[in-house]
């Protein structure tokens, strides 16, 4: 986003500074027109760029990879509720009501 308000900027000044010698209304009615275009240009180039970076990803092995650490987190997850399961067995009734309360 900072690169399109950096561009349109950049192309606006570029254009008020060309149409200057037009005169101040020419310049002043070129900037929204040239920094528009401006960032157009950098949103077309940041959008050929991303897909050029997107196209060599592996999809599958980032999916796999995240499945694999949902299942670690899910496996930690059992194991503490195993240790609470078996420390509220353990305990005795009026310790287990009293933690309750």
């Amino acid at each position: 986003m900072f690169v399109l308000i950096a561009a349109a900027m950049g192309g606006g000044l570029a254009t008020a500074a060309l149409a200057h010698p037009l005169g101040p209304a020419w310049a002043a009615a070129a900037v929204p027109l040239g920094g528009s275009a401006a960032a157009l240009l950098a949103a077309v180039l940041l959008a050929q760029r991303h897909d050029a970076d997107t196209a060599a990803v592996d999809l599958d092995g980032q999916a796999d990879l995240m499945t694999a650490a949902l299942r670690e987190i899910a496996a930690q997850g059992r194991t503490v509720d195993e240790r609470r399961a078996g420390a509220a067995e353990a305990a005795p009734r009026g310790e287990e009501r009293r933690g309750a309360a």
